[in-house]
């Protein structure tokens, strides 16, 4: 994933099956991350752009879903902007546009690497005052 600061999508590369075959580049509409006393945070937009490994082109995803939260009330004030952002990445796209590396699509993690162990507490954020 692709963070950028004051950005409200990241880019994100997806692998498949135990070979870690390329499966293509989600673009996740979402809040700009905050830092938190446990790490960072977002919330998720619904609303998504993803463009498959043997695509020519990108696809919306998850547009009646997105309908379907608006209308649940999530996101007050806020959808035309999502949907701004959705369409600045379309266009930027459109254009040939790449802020990312395209070589990402080939990254293997290191053989020896082990998944970390998280803290206890990990998943508890603490008060704010």
């Amino acid at each position: 994933m692709l963070h950028r600061p004051g950005e409200a999508h990241s880019v994100d590369v997806f692998w498949t099956g135990p070979e870690r075959d390329f499966a293509g580049w989600y673009f996740n509409l979402q809040d700009p991350v905050r830092r938190t006393p446990i790490g960072v945070d977002t919330l998720d937009h619904e609303l998504d752009l993803w463009w498959g490994a043997d695509a020519d082109r990108y696809v919306w995803k998850d547009v009646e879903m997105f309908a379907q939260r608006l209308v649940e009330g999530r996101y007050p004030g806020m959808a035309d902007a999502i949907r701004g952002e959705g369409d600045r990445i379309a266009a930027l796209l459109d254009v040939g546009q790449r802020w990312w590396d395209p070589a990402w699509a080939a990254w293997r993690p290191d053989r020896s690497w082990s998944a970390p162990r998280l803290p206890v507490g990990w998943d508890e954020v603490p008060p704010v005052h």
